[in-house]
């Protein structure tokens, strides 16, 4: 086995929707799930994209994942709405919602929609990025479980939190921001310590509260900022936390249960926020496309440090995308491994042939 592959991104749909379709998802559902994976996978955002599928199988598999969904949108207030999402995929709930407030914005100039009873969602870019492919502005938030301790504290209390911003350049490209409230997600101590590799400083803690960078007695996240600075990423953090708990009528990530388990067959009951704004609805689309024009060209004229690129949001992601369109999504032998498992389990015998 070589420690990295690439593989073709229709290969690797063609893999979940079989495996899928033995778990008795409907199409639809699978769909969602690939175009929310294997996309985010595509922009490079690795610990998003289909390294999830394997721990998504196990919460179906144990039952926290509805894999049957009744969904169900509620009117609220003409530019409000809410979706049940009835513990089905957060991926297909997002992108129903994406669907609901881009419809709002057309005819109100802004659109909120909720998502309770949900599970997790993947990147929260997927879905911001999919309401300013339709040329509005997109904002996306999720809580979670907790990771992260709260600015001068020692025990984990807050999700990873992303912020999740996505506005049209022109017909082709998309500025997004997309990042978590913590230094780094929690994907990523995992892989280090599956890896024997270290953590950077200042961003993870031991259980005594004291940052460690040794990834095997890492307990928890420091918000973004770090130690110093950190009470910035705990404001951002506990905004989005209010925005898709208590808004939502639902409990905020402390007391959600936790992700990594060991419980996989209660639901877990997140709750996400999409908000889209009609361009339209304050300036025109030829002025906009315009200034936002001026923008990126102006930034580009800024002088970078020796051998590095001043990039807009995002640029790094849509150009990530050309590269493994092209040539394939890089699998690491851990992730060949789960995938290798996953398919003897399931007698596919598909994705020992691809690598």
């Amino acid at each position: 086995m070589k420690k990295k592959v690439l593989i073709k991104h229709s290969d690797i749909e063609k893999f979940i929707f079989f495996i899928c379709k033995n778990l008795n998802i409907p199409k639809k559902e699978i769909d969602n799930l690939c175009k929310s994976l294997i996309g985010s996978s595509l922009r490079g955002v690795d610990s998003h994209g289909v390294r999830l599928f394997p721990h998504y199988v196990k919460c179906i598999e144990g039952g926290r994942i509805n894999n049957r969904p009744k969904m169900k949108y509620i009117k609220k207030m003409p530019s409000v709405g809410l979706i049940d999402a009835d513990n089905g995929f957060g991926h297909s709930a997002s992108y129903l919602a994406c669907t609901k407030v881009i419809n709002l914005a057309k005819i109100n100039g802004i659109g909120l929609v909720g998502i309770i009873n949900s599970t997790h969602y993947g990147a929260a870019g997927a879905y911001s990025l999919e309401i300013a492919k339709n040329n509005f502005l997109g904002f996306s938030f999720t809580h979670s479980d907790s990771f992260a301790i709260p600015f001068n504290g020692t025990k984990k209390f807050h999700g990873t939190n992303p912020y999740s911003f996505s506005a049209p350049i022109n017909n082709n490209k998309n500025l997004l921001v997309d990042f978590s409230s913590t230094s780094i997600p929690w994907n990523k101590v995992l892989r280090a310590k599956n890896k024997n590799q270290r953590l950077p400083k200042n961003v993870a803690f031991d259980q005594y509260g004291k940052s460690t960078t040794n990834a095997k007695i890492a307990k928890s996240l420091s918000p973004l900022g770090g130690e110093l600075f950190g009470h910035k990423g705990f404001g951002l953090s506990a905004s989005i936390e209010i925005l898709c708990g208590p808004l939502l009528g639902i409990a905020h990530g402390y007391r959600l249960l936790s992700m990594m388990g060991p419980d996989f067959s209660s639901y877990r009951n997140l709750g996400h926020i999409l908000i889209a704004i009609n361009i339209e609805s304050i300036t025109t689309k030829t002025k906009y496309f315009r200034n936002i024009s001026n923008y990126i060209n102006d930034l580009k004229l800024q002088k970078p440090k020796k051998n590095q690129r001043i990039l807009y949001p995002g640029q790094k992601e849509w150009e990530e995308e050309k590269f493994r369109i092209k040539h394939g999504i890089p699998f690491d032998i851990e992730l060949q491994n789960e995938f290798l498992k996953i398919d003897k389990n399931y007698n596919l015998n598909y994705f020992n042939n691809l690598i």
